[in-house]
């Protein structure tokens, strides 16, 4: 058993297979299951490029059994192809639901095997536990996940965040009966993802890791949720610039593939904060992976003006080397120069000063996110505090 495995192990949530020895592990999966039809979600063409669509096939070549696909799932996953995704489940009548691919089409399949099963609709779901409050003792079957990218994490979470086009934002589902009980995290099927893609979601999963990490405020929420994200973010330092410069890089193909997963694991015991709040409706403007690394800085200068952020902060010399919190945000801050990602959001040209503003009003209104910040923004200087955070975020 590897060392990623075993850190793996530790999460209760998720049964985890890593590896290319995961193939077979599926098809035996499929096999205790007694499953006869297989609905397969994926993205519209990364998982036929990318040649893991035939590899799954010829995983479960041997097995009796009838896989259906659909492949429609856009980039950012919108309410009304969740609807079409849940008319194609009940026009399939799947025994499992696998997904196939990067944060997208896991998070949209999620949503769209809840509403399947529920008979409601997404928009139900939105928020916190929406159906468990319901429905304490029911559980529901889950989705089977495949990641195709090492950034979201979804393979590991309660979340699906699906675009809500009416209003021009992102919605999030939170929902404990949508984690996966089984994920495949092979990570030779991140290795095709150009450089541009790995350096997004290697940055996403960097971000779930010290955003939660930071959060001092929800350590009881399981014990070993800082040593996760301790592993992750050294992970990430030591091997993501490896995998940027070559895709083919197996050691740092399975280091990053391992920092992604247990990045969602953070998150789904302590919560994103500030960074994640102000990039939500960001979507279609600038990769997720990318606002949400270069919104961290100046949110960090923020919280380390905490005591118990700044102590926190120290924890991460040995990763990021400095002999006081603002330099070891300094050293952070070379790392994602080192990575290749711009300096300051002003460099993405539909990230505007009005749309700034905008944001930090908006955001100001999500009053249960700026309580769970590292440091808490009171609500009536909201505005005035996520503009200043935004502004020098905009003027790195």
């Amino acid at each position: 058993m590897s060392n990623y495995q075993e850190i793996l192990n530790t999460y209760p949530d998720t049964t985890f297979v890593f590896g290319c020895g995961a193939w077979e592990q599926l098809e035996l999966l499929l096999r205790d299951l007694g499953a006869k039809k297989v609905a397969v979600f994926t993205g519209r063409s990364s998982a036929d490029k990318t040649g893991a669509w035939a590899r799954l096939l010829k995983a479960v070549d041997l097995l009796d059994l009838n896989i259906v696909r659909f492949k429609d799932i856009e980039a950012e996953p919108c309410i009304e192809t969740i609807e079409r995704m849940t008319q194609f489940l009940n026009q399939e009548n799947p025994d499992e639901v696998i997904a196939l691919g990067g944060g997208s089409p896991m998070d949209a399949a999620k949503a769209a095997y809840l509403e399947y099963q529920t008979g409601g609709s997404v928009n139900d779901f939105f928020g916190v536990n929406q159906y468990t409050k319901k429905h304490k003792d029911e559980k529901l079957k889950k989705v089977i996940c495949l990641p195709m990218t090492s950034g979201t994490g979804s393979e590991a979470t309660p979340y699906s965040n699906i675009v809500d086009n009416n209003l021009k934002v992102k919605k999030l589902v939170v929902e404990p009966q949508i984690i996966p009980e089984y994920s495949f995290v092979i990570p030779e099927l991140a290795a095709s993802m150009p450089p541009s893609v790995t350096r997004a979601t290697g940055c996403d999963a960097l971000a779930h890791s010290l955003e939660g990490f930071l959060n001092i405020r929800q350590d009881h929420n399981h014990p070993k949720a800082n040593e996760w994200a301790l592993e992750s973010i050294r992970l990430i330092k030591k091997f993501l610039p490896r995998a940027i410069k070559d895709g083919s890089d197996t050691e740092a193909r399975a280091a990053v593939s391992t920092a992604a997963t247990l990045g969602g694991m953070v998150i789904r015991y302590k919560s994103t904060g500030l960074p994640h709040l102000c990039s939500f409706s960001w979507f279609g403007r600038i990769e997720h992976g990318l606002a949400v690394t270069l919104l961290l800085p100046s949110c960090w200068d923020y919280y380390i003006t905490s005591d118990g952020v700044r102590e926190r902060t120290m924890q991460l010399k040995e990763i990021f080397p400095g002999e006081t919190p603002e330099e070891i945000v300094a050293s952070y801050r070379e790392f994602l120069a080192e990575c290749g990602v711009p300096r300051g959001l002003k460099t993405f040209g539909d990230i505007t000063p009005e749309l700034l503003e905008l944001t930090a009003e908006s955001a100001g209104q999500n009053k249960m996110k700026l309580d769970l910040a590292p440091k808490p923004v009171p609500l009536e200087h909201s505005k005035e505090i996520l503009m200043d955070i935004l502004t020098r975020a905009y003027n790195e």
